[in-house]
């Protein structure tokens, strides 16, 4: 499948997606072709493809852009349609990083780093991997995209002393990293789910209005040895995840 092929593939289930919310616009050109990691020709033929399909109709000037036509301007949102829209699966029966479970589901995978170091451990991450306040943790900001649109914003702080190498591998996959440069895998978690409301600056990343309701999962992942080698903090947009659980009797 040629790069033109696999964007319009990618672009063809944002669309999808989108007219499940009753979203009428697809994002600006730059947003895309970032969040599809293509190159912005690469992403015009594929949106030729689009208007030619009649898939959206293309709008130039200040209120231009990629209009999806199957959306009437002004629509309501019917809940019901909403939740039966797209949305990542998110099993809590096992420890997976993003990245693996957008490409077995089938969606196109982006993830932008926002910040990546090592820092003293905040107050909550050192009580929970067992570190001295003075101590150091490899910190990591990333906001992950699912079909070029915002999925989640995840801080993640691992322990310095055995995970420095990640910061000299591919951050898009940590969990992999961690394998393969430091021999590390996580192998359990503790997880706990709360809803929450964005503010500006998340709101801003997630491109998301302030007060929307996300849902917050505190996530403590220990390795092969038992210990605690992970804390991190995502938040998953609700209109994009689903939380899957397998239960049985006790």
């Amino acid at each position: 499948m040629s790069l033109v092929e696999q964007t319009h593939a990618a672009l063809l289930r944002l669309c999808e997606e989108l007219v499940e919310r009753s979203v009428r616009r697809l994002p600006n050109e730059r947003d895309l072709a970032a969040r599809l990691r293509t190159s912005r020709t690469t992403l015009r033929k594929a949106l030729e493809l689009l208007e030619r399909d009649g898939v959206i109709r293309r709008v130039r000037g200040r209120a231009g852009g990629a209009y999806l036509t199957a959306v009437r301007p002004g629509a309501p949102e019917d809940l019901a349609e909403v939740e039966q829209g797209r949305r990542l699966q998110r099993s809590l029966n096992t420890v997976k990083g993003v990245p693996q479970m957008l490409h077995e589901q089938g969606f196109s995978e982006g993830t932008r780093i926002i910040s990546a170091r090592l820092r003293p451990p905040p107050p909550r991450a050192a009580r929970c991997l067992g570190i001295e306040p003075d101590g150091q943790v490899v910190s990591l900001l990333r906001l992950r995209y699912a079909d070029g649109d915002t999925l989640s914003l995840e801080w993640m702080y691992l322990t310095a002393s055995r995970c420095a190498g990640i910061l000299d591998t591919y951050l898009g996959s940590v969990y992999e990293g961690l394998r393969t440069a430091c021999g590390v895998s996580v192998c359990s978690a503790d997880e706990a789910i709360d809803l929450v409301t964005v503010n500006e600056p998340v709101g801003a990343l997630l491109n998301q209005p302030v007060g929307t309701p996300v849902l917050r999962l505190e996530r403590v992942g220990y390795d092969q040895l038992g210990g605690p080698i992970e804390y991190s903090v995502d938040l998953f947009r609700a209109d994009r995840t689903r939380l899957n659980v397998h239960s049985g009797a006790a």
